[in-house]
């Protein structure tokens, strides 16, 4: 009885070893913010035998966490989000993935310009950050636990003029972190819950110029001339 409970024992720890072992990952998300979010997700450190399924099998491609990530925004409320420039790549000898992309929307981003004094207001929704991924039984992420923590509270940094957030946190799961960097001519830099606030400079488009330039204005009265020309000319 006794033999038995001890082999018991001894195939709970090895279980409860491997289970480490497989989520013994560290995942890094580095997050660039201009007029969208330029995001980079890197999973470091993954267990030999879990990389090799994912990668020799193609469980994950440079669409799976955008797809992934979309389905949970949209479950949320987050509609009309957007990904693009999509891209994965794998390290065999690091066991690591990389995969990154841009996401915009009007959902997570929303600007206001005041065309006097050429200034655009951003703010930027960050709440997407918290979703689950899940690519096999041995390789899935609850980010809506690990990266909970309200951005308010994250902890921020100005170097050489460009502010950060950045938030870290160890599990059973692994060591993660995540970081938002704003763009250097961002001002007026505002936190509030999970929603960033800043300034830019705004430079009216080639449109914007077009419509708001007189020429337009001459144009039509020249057009408008010239029917009138024509048309007591037809009479």
């Amino acid at each position: 009885m006794r033999k038995s409970m001890l082999i018991v024992l001894f195939a709970v720890i090895l279980c409860s070893a491997s289970v480490v072992s497989v989520h013994a990952t560290s995942v890094t998300v580095e997050t660039s913010i201009t007029q969208d979010f330029h995001v980079v997700f890197a999973f470091l450190d993954i267990n030999a035998t879990v990389y090799g399924n994912i990668n020799s099998n193609g469980l994950m491609t440079k669409d799976t966490l955008p797809n992934q990530l979309s389905d949970n925004m949209a479950l949320k409320g987050f509609l009309g989000v957007q990904f693009y420039s999509t891209s994965i790549s794998f390290d065999n000898n690091t066991y690591s993935i990389v995969s990154s992309f841009n996401l915009q929307g009007p959902s997570i981003v929303n600007s206001t310009i005041d065309r006097a004094a050429k200034i655009e207001t951003f703010r930027m929704n960050t709440e997407w950050r918290k979703f689950y991924l899940n690519v096999t039984s041995d390789f899935h992420f609850n980010f809506t636990q690990d990266f909970a923590q309200q951005l308010s509270y994250w902890t921020n940094s100005t170097t050489g003029g460009v502010r950060s957030y950045s938030y870290s946190n160890s599990t059973a799961e692994g060591n993660f972190s995540f970081s938002f960097q704003l763009p250097s001519y961002a001002s007026n830099i505002v936190v509030s819950g999970d929603t960033i606030t800043f300034d830019a400079p705004y430079e009216p488009s080639f449109e914007d110029n077009l419509i708001n330039s007189p020429i337009l204005i001459l144009i039509a009265l020249a057009v408008a001339g010239v029917i009138i020309y024509f048309y007591r000319k037809i009479r």
